[in-house]
């Protein structure tokens, strides 16, 4: 085998080696339960609301919160943003700054009744589905920053949303 080629695998295995590391370091640190505590912006001022503006031009005020997260070690999460509203399905590390939702839509609840309509009306738009039948919605969040307490995560680009692990 010519030394070029040793010297590619070599490193081949040295990269992979390191990254599964480093995958397993931010598993380890990520799973468990986070508390949202507040928003700040890029100055690291807290603020109450964000601002988005719409395609029209037209800008809304949100609330600026957080849902509390509950990432479980089989890959599974829950995300509560109020007492009525909490998102659930699974996740997985994309990159060491990238986490991905894949949140499931359960097919026979208001939400995925609404999707089954709108599928009628817009036969070009196919959502994904699991092996239930059950739709599927993907998202990710970047980490900006990742401690065994402490989390934060990018919102709207111009935000930052920051949590506390839950000790047991």
């Amino acid at each position: 085998m010519k030394i070029e080629m040793k010297i590619s695998i070599l490193f081949l295995l040295l990269c992979s080696t390191l990254f599964g590391q480093e995958n397993k370091l931010i598993t380890d640190n990520i799973i468990g339960e986070w508390n949202y505590i507040k928003t700040v912006d890029k100055n690291n001022e807290e603020v109450k609301y964000v601002y988005r503006t719409h395609p029209n031009g037209e800008k809304m005020k949100i609330v600026a919160s957080g849902p509390n997260i509950i990432l479980n070690l089989d890959g599974t999460y829950r995300k509560k943003f109020t007492e009525e509203n909490t998102d659930i399905g699974n996740w997985k590390i994309k990159s060491k700054n990238e986490i991905e939702y894949e949140m499931v839509i359960l097919k026979n609840s208001r939400q995925g009744k609404l999707i089954i309509q709108t599928q009628k009306f817009m036969p070009d738009k196919k959502w994904r589905k699991d092996e239930k039948g059950n739709f599927l919605d993907a998202s990710s969040d970047k980490i900006i920053e990742l401690t065994e307490t402490e989390m934060k995560v990018e919102y709207e680009k111009d935000y930052i949303l920051i949590y506390k692990k839950t000790t047991e």
